[in-house]
């Protein structure tokens, strides 16, 4: 007599595989973007399994997939590392991410909050009369992290959700490779012009 297998006989293994390679996935992007692991550094999975306490099979997964997002490259097809990114390619990350960037802010135009807007307006105004505190570079990143993160979420649309995140980490990792303040700046007072535009048909419907 055979024992019969269920089509979710693995289901639990290969469940708690994939939240372990998402884990790892996650630990290494916030190295990458916060500068812990540098830009052409290499990866090697049989290290990181053994900083990160867990198989190989989870790392292979994380850099697979970090290779898609374009914050890690193989080299020959064989090593890792963290991508160095040319001129041309951060040209083209800037172009991708203000085309998707300007759909979502179409889509989010009449869904974001009010209240929320005016919010991140008034943080940004402060931001900005700060420009010479020790960690405004830092804090400048992160705002500018959290407002496309904002009009992504606004823009109801999942896939386009998550090419926009995906294009920011890029452009985060750049900005802090460059460390480039005045690009910073701009970004700000772009982001300011973009949150009044906001701000406008709302207050048009109140009317």
């Amino acid at each position: 007599m055979t024992t019969e297998t269920t089509p979710l006989a693995n289901l639990a293994t290969t469940i708690s595989r994939i939240s372990l390679a998402d884990e790892v996935y996650d630990t290494l992007v916030e190295a990458i973007v916060n500068g812990r692991l540098k830009s052409g550094e290499s990866l090697n999975s049989v290290e990181l399994s053994r900083q990160l306490q867990v198989s190989r099979t989870p790392v292979t997964e994380a850099l697979q997939r970090l290779t898609f997002d374009g914050l890690v490259e193989q080299v020959n097809n064989r090593q890792a590392r963290v991508a160095q990114l040319s001129l041309e390619e951060i040209e083209q990350i800037y172009e991708m991410r203000a085309l998707l960037e300007g759909a979502a802010a179409e889509r989010a135009a009449t869904r974001l909050d009010r209240e929320h807007v005016a919010g991140l307006i008034k943080e940004a105004k402060r931001l900005k009369a700060r420009r010479k505190a020790v960690d405004w570079h830092e804090q400048a990143i992160d705002f500018d992290l959290r407002f496309h993160q904002l009009l992504a979420e606004a823009a109801k649309n999942q896939r386009l959700r998550d090419d926009i995140i995906r294009y920011r980490r890029l452009v985060r990792c750049f900005c802090r490779m460059t460390g480039n303040e005045k690009n910073l700046s701009s970004a700000l007072e772009e982001h300011l012009l973009i949150l009044d535009a906001l701000q406008k048909p709302q207050k048009c419907h109140e009317k």
